[in-house]
């Protein structure tokens, strides 16, 4: 056996030891289809945008809500390993923009490290750069937080809140999606393999009051070579997501901020 085949085979038995999302959008794959096959009440906007009450831990103030995004897959090589972040990115990016910027451009904005993946502050950071041109002349301030939330009933809120965001429906034409920090364990599509790991979430159902039964969707853009064996979208319970969540809040505290809103 060649030097450089001994090589590649040990960094790809290296690849499977390293906790990371691994993997993103090969070239000669399009970007994947439309997410909006969903029976979700069309949320309508008003004349002029109402005031929104301020939801509490607790509250959920519709029960249904989507928001149109597009899919993408990260490149399925060494070095884009650790792009979920970029990949969550674009798929958030998709709901703002038409053209959304390559894997690459959002990777540069958001400065992902090759051997740990990317901190929420810099993926709301690069979120911002890019619709800030868009965002700031109507809102007069980015969009986009992110924050450390340690409860369900507040990730909750805040999913529900963004989604129907009234002002960013009748301003943007479109609600808002969620960027949340997970760990791959217990997700479907990934096979008990451990990674930190960013999901783009762009519709819920809450209509049943529980969380094994509540719903939330969102994008997976990691490539087989992640360990990731899904499809382009997941619906899972509530009560599944705070799972994976809350292993993230357990296992990375090196990066507190779980949820960008």
């Amino acid at each position: 056996m060649s030097q450089g085949v001994i090589k590649i085979a040990l960094a790809m038995a290296f690849a499977a030891l390293l906790p990371s999302c691994f993997g993103a959008q090969v070239n000669t794959r399009p970007v994947g289809p439309v997410a909006l096959a969903y029976n979700f009440p069309k949320v309508t906007p008003s004349a002029t945008p109402e005031p929104q009450p301020s939801l509490t831990v607790g509250q959920v103030a519709t029960s249904q809500g989507a928001v149109e995004v597009r899919g993408y897959h990260e490149p399925g090589d060494w070095a884009h390993r650790n792009y979920c972040g970029a990949g969550a990115t674009q798929v958030l990016l998709s709901a703002w923009m038409s053209e959304v910027p390559d894997i690459e451009t959002v990777a540069r904005a958001s400065k992902p490290n090759p051997n740990r993946g990317e901190y929420g502050a810099d993926a709301t950071n690069a979120i911002n750069a890019f619709l800030n041109p868009m965002v700031l002349p109507v809102l007069g301030q980015p969009r986009y937080q992110a924050a450390h939330v340690t409860t369900l009933d507040e990730v909750q809120a805040r999913i529900a809140q963004d989604i129907l965001d009234q002002q960013a429906i009748v301003s943007f034409g479109h609600g808002v999606p969620v960027m949340l920090q997970t760990m791959t364990k217990t997700m479907p599509g990934w096979n008990r393999w451990n990674a930190t790991h960013m999901i783009t979430v762009f519709a819920f159902d809450f209509s049943h009051n529980d969380p094994a039964l509540d719903t939330v969707t969102y994008a997976e853009t990691p490539s087989p070579l992640a360990g990731y064996r899904g499809p382009d979208f997941q619906t899972i319970s509530v009560k599944a997501l705070w799972v994976a969540m809350q292993a993230y809040l357990r296992e990375f505290p090196q990066d507190p901020m779980n949820v960008i809103s």
